[in-house]
């Protein structure tokens, strides 16, 4: 497993993390014994960066990954502050007090004292242009709570106001399908030496190309009403499209699209979920090595997307 270093921060990440969303049900309920089994694969395949929420399952994923990691020096924990459930509601609190808990309770439940990369879950705008959120974050960096900060959005405005305002790290969607917000910001991270951890490099699996339009999904999962029928087929039938790329080195389409997503320069590391232990295995496995999709493949794609408008 290759690493990259995050912007121009000194961290170093592995190419492809976990992402623990789904273990907190997005996808339908996931025992525990399996998160476990999942987090080991991880660890077995090379896969040394780890990502959570304490909204995740109300700070059970990350005292999962608490257990899991122990032991573990040489892995690095992304999670984040201001999200939070009361009363079975997200509730938002970007003040220092609310922020200090968040970080705190993180600490607390990854049985750590310091966390590597600390992402500010979803922010408005506003709220990056406030002195006494920055303050607030200088005296955590000072008291040696992270190592560095981000936002986690998917708003471009918000995006350009964090590396203003010197985010070391920006979490945002970035697959095939979402291209727009990593090439509207990909000269403002370089010039701010901030990395890119991209999230949803599969579409919650739909770019692993193993459905139909007619993949039915649980009641308990998101993706049930994420699309509906129509737009699923579409959605199925542009991936279809794309199978171009599946071909040498690259042997599925789940790797062509881990695969895009490695070849931007900008992305330092993928965010990928996992229902199965083989799943965090092929994911570290099928990324293989730059050039990670060759030259012309990515100027077809290029062509193709834009004729299908996505």
């Amino acid at each position: 497993m290759r690493t990259r270093e995050l912007g121009r921060s000194g961290i170093h990440l592995s190419e492809v993390s976990l992402g623990t969303w789904g273990f907190a049900g997005a996808y339908g309920p996931l025992a525990d014994d399996v998160q476990r089994a999942i987090v080991e694969e991880a660890l077995t395949a090379g896969i040394t960066t780890f990502d959570a929420a304490p909204l995740w399952g109300d700070g059970a994923v990350e005292r999962l990954l608490g257990e899991a990691l122990a032991g573990h020096d040489d892995v690095q924990r992304i999670t984040r502050g201001g999200a939070r459930f009361e009363d079975d509601r997200v509730v938002k609190g970007f003040g220092t007090d609310a922020l200090r808990a968040d970080l705190e309770g993180s600490l607390e439940r990854l049985a750590v004292d310091r966390v590597d990369v600390w992402l500010l879950h979803d922010p408005p705008e506003h709220v990056l242009r406030e002195d006494a959120l920055h303050d607030a974050l200088a005296t955590f960096a000072q008291e040696g709570l992270f190592r560095v900060w981000g936002v986690s959005t998917t708003d471009a405005d918000v995006g350009r106001m964090a590396i203003a305002r010197g985010a070391k790290a920006l979490c945002v969607p970035h697959n095939l399908f979402a291209r727009d917000l990593v090439a509207e910001l990909a000269t403002e991270l370089e010039v701010a030496g901030c990395g890119l951890l991209a999230r949803s490099p599969l579409l919650h699996g739909l770019l692993a190309g193993r459905w139909t339009e007619y993949r039915q999904f649980g009641e308990e999962d998101h993706r049930r009403e994420r699309w509906s029928t129509r737009t699923l087929g579409i959605r199925v039938r542009q991936t279809n499209t794309l199978r171009f790329l599946v071909r040498g080195e690259v042997s599925t389409m789940a790797a062509a699209a881990l695969r895009y997503v490695l070849a931007e320069d900008a992305v330092t590391t993928c965010l990928v979920g996992a229902r199965r232990p083989v799943q965090a295995r092929d994911a570290a496995r099928i990324v293989g090595e730059p050039p990670y999709l060759p030259e012309g493949d990515l100027e077809r794609l290029t062509s193709v997307l834009a004729s299908m408008g996505a």
